[in-house]
């Protein structure tokens, strides 16, 4: 099996290349989340080599644990920059957004580790003896806990733009839908291998689990490198509910005014 791994490994890899240099083609200044997420794999990357090169000098946990620290700063920027990307027509809603992830994504934290105890002493990280095991293990189950919240927050993003007529990049339309599917499968997946029981049937379950991880990144990579394209930075989409052209009309007036209304009122509040 662990040959599975490897080569699931090698291809993730070798796919994260392709996309990092295909989102650098498409940098565009008003939209900086091709750029944030192409600094995000390359960081994953970075920490892959430098464990390989560096586990023989230094102690693997220790880099583990800087390495996912330096990623969750990433996290939160992919995050940020994709609500910046889908509401750049929405200058009101836009500035109100940013205010509102300042509360939303540390409540979403919370959220998220309010299951976090349940998780460290199912994963017995109480009972290790050595202290770093025990940070390791915090860590770990703080990795699924922040990854949850980005979750948390683009199903909010997505559900947004699935209910009202926004248009968007086809670019931008794919990331987004991506993004929901990437880290929604890290969690899941976490969550599994935290729960997986003991001994030899949780050691077969893991590597199962970690194959699975794998391959769905090499979907994800190769769903991102196969339609996200130049020709998708100019053609416009909208996603989700197909209304009625009156009801579409009237959706998209609301939304304007809304962004009108809060645009003012932002403007009011800076002076």
């Amino acid at each position: 099996m662990n040959w599975w791994i490897d080569a699931a490994q090698y291809a993730t890899e070798a796919l994260a290349l392709v996309l990092i240099l295909r989102l650098l083609s498409l940098r565009d200044r008003r939209e900086t989340v091709y750029l944030t997420f192409a600094l995000f794999l390359a960081a994953e990357l970075l920490s892959t080599a430098g464990y390989f090169v560096l586990r023989h000098r230094f102690d693997y946990r220790l880099l583990w644990i800087f390495s996912i620290s330096i990623l969750w700063i990433f996290y939160l920027s992919v995050v940020y920059s994709l609500a910046k990307a889908v509401l750049a027509e929405l200058p009101g809603i836009l500035r109100f957004s940013r205010k509102l992830l300042v509360i939303v994504f540390p409540l979403a934290i919370l959220i998220a580790l309010s299951t976090a105890r349940s998780e460290y002493w199912a994963t017995g990280g109480a009972k290790f003896k050595d202290p770093i095991d025990r940070v390791l293990v915090i860590w770990y189950v703080l990795d699924r806990a922040i990854s949850m919240s980005a979750l948390l927050i683009l199903i909010v993003i997505l559900a947004f733009i699935l209910w009202f007529p926004v248009k968007m990049s086809r670019n931008l339309a794919i990331l987004s839908i991506g993004f929901v599917v990437y880290f929604g499968s890290e969690t899941g997946l976490d969550l599994l291998r935290t729960y997986s029981g003991r001994g030899v049937l949780q050691a077969n379950t893991i590597a199962v689990l970690d194959i699975c991880g794998k391959l769905v990144l090499v979907l994800c990579f190769a769903y991102w490198i196969a339609f996200i394209d130049l020709k998708g930075q100019t053609v416009q989409v909208r996603l989700g509910h197909s209304w009625r052209p009156a009801d579409q009309t009237r959706l998209i007036q609301q939304l304007e005014s809304l962004d009108l209304a809060l645009l003012r009122n932002s403007q009011r509040l800076d002076l």
